[in-house]
C-alpha cells in the first residue's frame, strides 16, 4: 500500500473510531492499532491527534471542492456552473461523508481552532456565490438553505424525503442565476 493510500486509510479509521466510540476515544494508539500501522508509522503521517483531525477535515473539504469543480465543468445543463454545482454537491453528499463529517466535527469541537480552515472555506464559497450570481441575496439564501440541509442530514433533524429533496434543489437552482456580463465598449 502506497503512502497516499495508507494515509487515506488512517483518515478513514479515525472517522470510524469517532463515529463508533465517540470523539473522546480518538487516540493515536487506537487509530494505529485499528489501521494496522505502528505508532511510528502513524506519527510519520500525523504527528499529533490535532493534525489527524485537521487532515480529516481538510480531506473532506478538498474532496467537496474537487467534486464541485468537476460537476461545474462536466455538467453542461447548468445555467450557473459553480453555484449550481455547489448546491448539487451539497445535496448529493454520501452517507459515508455525512457520517465522517459528524465524526470530525465532534472531534474538532474539543478544539475550535481546528474549525478555522472550514470557516475560511465557507467564506470563499460565500464570496464566490456572490461574485458569480445575479442577486447576492438569492445566492446567499440558496447557499444557506443547502448548508442547512447538510446540517439537518448530518444530525438527522427532519431529513427530507427524496421527492422533496429534488424539488427543493430545483427551486434553489433557480435562485442562483448567473451574473450577466456587461459588454465592453
Amino acid at each position: 500500500m502506497g503512502q497516499s493510500s495508507k494515509r487515506s486509510e488512517i483518515l478513514k479509521v479515525a472517522c470510524k473510531l469517532v463515529s463508533e466510540k465517540g470523539a473522546s476515544k480518538l487516540t493515536l494508539d487506537a487509530v494505529a492499532k485499528e489501521a494496522g500501522v505502528s505508532k511510528g508509522g502513524l506519527l510519520y503521517h500525523f504527528p499529533t491527534k490535532e493534525a489527524l483531525i485537521q487532515a480529516t477535515l481538510d480531506d473532506f473539504l478538498n474532496r467537496f471542492d474537487s467534486n464541485t469543480d468537476e460537476e461545474a465543468s462536466n455538467n453542461t445543463k447548468l445555467n450557473n456552473g459553480w453555484a449550481e454545482a455547489y448546491l448539487i454537491e451539497t445535496f448529493e453528499i454520501s452517507k459515508e461523508d455525512l457520517e465522517m463529517s459528524a465524526s470530525i466535527l465532534a472531534a474538532a469541537a474539543s478544539n475550535p481552532n481546528l474549525l478555522e480552515p472550514m470557516r475560511q472555506r465557507y467564506v470563499l464559497w460565500q464570496n464566490r456565490m456572490i461574485a458569480e450570481c445575479k442577486d447576492p441575496v438569492e445566492a446567499t439564501a440558496a447557499r444557506l438553505a443547502a448548508d442547512g440541509l447538510f446540517f439537518c442530514e448530518l444530525f438527522n433533524f427532519a431529513p427530507l424525503d427524496e421527492k422533496l429533496r429534488v424539488d427543493v434543489l430545483s427551486y434553489l437552482q433557480t435562485m442562483v442565476k448567473k451574473r450577466e456580463m456587461k459588454s465592453g465598449s
